[in-house]
């Protein structure tokens, strides 16, 4: 129950998910449940639930803080506690385990899931941030709905430059399989693991960057900053993983450069994901070596 709380909770954080509760958002509810679950369940224990407490009102504290300076320190603080917890550097969480050192394909190296608390906590919370400091969304254009837009094209293009690279530099080989975990792993990497990572990187990050570079034919250098930064977070995998990852990188961070919805860059990290999981090498082969 802990992790279907969650999950709801953080589709409601989104601006097309307006419901409210005695003034309070939806997702403010389910989040409070899911927490209340997931110390009956065993998830958390009373050092993650106290930090969690600890999380929330520093969320809090951040959006209603009127004083720039005190604003500016408590953001940052917020970010970095994020942070702390998309890397499970908070201690008192003990996440679901789905898979724990698969062999996915016979010439795959050993692939572990978990459900984590923790970075989907973070995740929403980062959501919510984020979706505090925009304008409210203008309805779009005939132009931008159609079925070829940008957008589409965008994502289609970041899906086969990352997988050709990936395939060019050894990483992965073409090898179709359904795992028995497929449902969960898209459930999972959807909302646990594309919307911490997107609205960190992307959300904060490049939207961030493209407030400090202000001139016009600069902007672009936004995007291809956040996907080195992007790029190096993936060091752990070798050389050409961060490669690959730059080249995602890019993909995800240009589709939010164009829309300026972190929507897209969730679906467009997902799909590129998927496409990943169910047709190729997952998470990489075995022979690979890493540098």
């Amino acid at each position: 129950m802990t992790f279907y709380l969650l999950a709801l909770s953080i589709i409601c954080v989104f601006p097309y998910c307006k419901v409210s509760i005695i003034r309070q958002p939806l997702w403010h509810y389910l989040m409070a449940l899911s927490v209340i679950c997931a110390y009956f369940e065993g998830y958390i224990n009373l050092y993650g639930l106290l930090s969690t407490g600890l999380y929330v009102a520093l969320y809090h504290f951040v959006l209603y803080t009127k004083q720039t300076i005190i604003r500016a320190i408590l953001s940052t603080v917020f970010i970095v506690s994020s942070l702390a917890l998309a890397l499970h550097w908070v201690p008192g969480f003990n996440n679901l385990p789905i898979a724990i050192n698969e062999h996915i394909t016979s010439d795959a190296i050993a692939f572990t899931l978990y459900a984590n608390f923790d970075k989907a906590m973070a995740g929403l919370f980062l959501c919510a941030y984020f979706y505090s400091n925009i304008k409210p969304l203008k309805a779009e254009s005939k132009k931008t709905t159609s079925l070829i837009n940008p957008p589409i094209l965008i994502i289609i293009t970041t899906i086969l430059a990352a997988l050709t690279a990936a395939l060019m530099l050894g990483l992965v080989s073409f090898n179709p399989k359904v795992p028995d975990f497929w449902l969960a792993f898209i459930a999972i990497n959807l909302l646990f693991t594309c919307v911490a990572e997107e609205a960190l990187f992307r959300g904060l990050l490049q939207t961030k960057l493209s407030q400090i570079i202000t001139p016009t034919r600069l902007a672009i250098f936004a995007p291809v900053i956040t996907a080195g930064i992007f790029a190096l977070a993936h060091f752990a995998g070798g050389v050409s993983y961060v490669l690959v990852s730059f080249i995602a990188g890019l993909g995800y961070g240009y589709v939010f450069y164009k829309t300026q919805r972190l929507e897209w860059a969730i679906l467009c990290h997902w799909l590129v994901n998927i496409c990943h999981f169910f047709l190729f090498t997952y998470p990489m082969l075995s022979k690979t070596e890493c540098i």
